[in-house]
């Protein structure tokens, strides 16, 4: 049942995010525009973890997602962030020769307002950099590839991690590239960067048992896009 709630949360931000960003294309940037779609994309996920974890109190829930974090995570974390950066950097500067100048791929590809600052703080930090990461890696790293984990489990504790992974990082890839189909050329340099990520960090959680890498390294891989990016 956590699968198709899973299923059903994925299908959500995608239809919720295409909505957003048909509408941005009809109507001036605005910050209640820039934070719609965010939440677009938030708020399916949310409701699909909630759906999914219903009946356990919030620290039953966060213990079966993984949310922990030890020491050793936030070496994991910077390394595969920092790899998972450098492979965009590398892809793109292959595909089109430059290293290129976009925000940090979230689930949203509307721009981030960089005035005033309280906007700043809020739509070009905390959400890209703090909220994003967070709530991404419960959803797929400690909700969705736990659910194919055990969805596979009678193919044994190897061959189910090892799926679970593959299937959760293509999942996570293929919702980044969906959102960016207005530009198939940059919907497929995000895809496959994010899917290198993925990859790396749905290793370390099925490795470790612990979000605490997956999610130290998305900060520092979205927090390194955010700063690449800055306006000078």
């Amino acid at each position: 049942m956590r699968l198709a709630w899973a299923f059903l949360g994925l299908v959500g931000a995608v239809a919720c995010g295409w909505g957003v960003e048909m509408l941005s294309t009809t109507i001036a940037s605005s910050p209640i525009l820039e934070a719609s779609a965010y939440l677009a994309v938030w708020i399916p996920l949310v409701a699909a973890l909630i759906l999914g974890l219903r009946g356990q109190r919030p620290r039953e829930a966060l213990t079966a997602l993984g949310l922990r974090l030890r020491p050793l995570d936030l070496l994991w974390g910077i390394g595969i962030g920092c790899m998972g950066r450098a492979a965009d950097a590398m892809l793109r500067l292959l595909a089109v020769g430059s290293t290129g100048a976009s925000h940090a791929p979230t689930l949203s590809s509307v721009p981030a307002s960089i005035s005033p600052a309280a906007q700043t703080i809020v739509l070009g930090i905390l959400a890209p950099v703090i909220v994003a990461p967070v709530l991404e890696e419960l959803y797929f790293r400690g909700f969705l590839q736990r659910a194919l984990a055990a969805a596979f489990a009678r193919f044994g504790e190897v061959a189910k991690w090892s799926l679970a992974v593959v299937l959760c990082s293509l999942a996570f890839a293929a919702v980044h590239s969906l959102l960016l189909l207005a530009n198939p050329a940059e919907a497929l340099l995000t895809g496959a960067a994010t899917l290198v990520f993925a990859l790396a960090a749905g290793t370390t959680a099925a490795a470790t048992g612990r979000l605490g890498g997956a999610v130290v390294g998305h900060v520092v891989f979205n927090g390194l896009g955010v700063l690449l990016t800055w306006p000078a």
